[in-house]
C-alpha cells in the first residue's frame, strides 16, 4: 500500500482546487487611462507644497543673480564653508560666481558634508526631485548631511510618469534616483527617529527668466 506524506496530501488537495476553479475572463488592460490624479492648480505651487510637506527646504529665485545671492546667503548662514562638494558643471558655473569654494574629486564626495547638485525632473504630485548619476546625485545622498539641489521652474512636471519620458527622450538617461522625503523610521516606544540618508534638503529653484 503507498504511504501518502502529509506535504503529498496537501499538494494534491492543491492541485484539486485549482482544476476545479473556473478560468475567469481577463479583461483588457488599459494603457489609455491616467493613474495619476489631474492637477488643476499651478504645477510650481503645488510642487512647492508637497516639497516642504515631505521636509524639504524651498529657496525660490527670480532669476540667475538672486539663485546666486541666495546661495552666497544660504552658505554664510549654515556655515557651510570648506564642508561643499560638487561635481556637476553646471551648478559649479552658479558656486563659482557666489565666491563658493568646492572640491569636486570622487573621494571629496565621502569627506565633504554639504553636496550641490542639479535635478532632471520635479514633480509636483509627490514633491520629488529626480537626479541621476551624471550630475553626481547618488555618490553624495550617501555620504552628505546636506543636500542642496539646483533647479530650474519649467523642470516641474505633473508625475513620475511624465519625468519618466522625459529621462527617456534625452541623451543623458542613465542611474537614476529620486528623492521623496527625509528618511524617518518608528522605534518600539513610537518615538519617530531619523533614517539613513541626508538630514536636510534645499532646493534652489529658479524661475524660467535667466539674466
Amino acid at each position: 500500500m503507498d504511504v501518502v506524506t502529509p506535504k503529498e496530501n496537501i499538494f494534491k488537495r492543491i492541485r484539486e482546487a485549482l482544476v476545479s476553479v473556473p478560468m475567469g475572463v481577463i479583461p483588457m488592460v488599459d494603457l489609455e487611462s491616467r493613474v495619476y490624479p489631474e492637477i488643476k492648480d499651478d504645477e510650481v505651487v503645488v510642487f512647492a507644497e508637497n516639497f516642504a510637506a515631505k521636509g524639504g527646504r524651498l529657496v525660490y529665485c527670480e532669476d540667475a543673480a538672486a539663485a546666486v545671492r541666495s546661495l552666497h546667503e544660504l552658505t554664510e548662514k549654515c556655515q557651510w564653508d570648506g564642508a561643499v562638494y560638487c561635481a556637476d558643471e553646471d551648478v559649479q558655473v552658479l558656486l563659482d560666481a557666489a565666491d563658493i569654494e568646492y572640491a569636486c574629486k570622487p573621494i571629496d564626495a565621502v569627506l565633504r558634508k554639504v553636496g550641490f547638485c542639479a535635478c532632471q525632473s520635479l514633480i509636483a504630485g509627490e514633491g520629488s526631485l529626480v537626479f541621476d548619476k551624471r550630475c553626481q546625485g547618488g555618490r553624495i545622498f550617501a555620504a552628505a548631511d546636506v543636500l542642496v539641489f539646483v533647479a530650474m521652474a519649467y523642470q516641474v512636471v505633473a508625475d513620475i510618469h511624465l519625468a519618466l519620458q522625459k529621462i527617456r527622450q534625452s541623451d543623458h538617461s542613465s542611474e537614476i534616483s529620486i528623492w521623496t522625503g527625509l528618511s524617518r523610521f518608528v522605534d518600539v516606544d513610537g518615538n519617530t527617529l531619523e533614517g539613513l540618508g541626508p538630514k536636510e534638503v534645499y532646493l534652489i529653484l529658479i524661475d524660467n527668466i535667466l539674466d
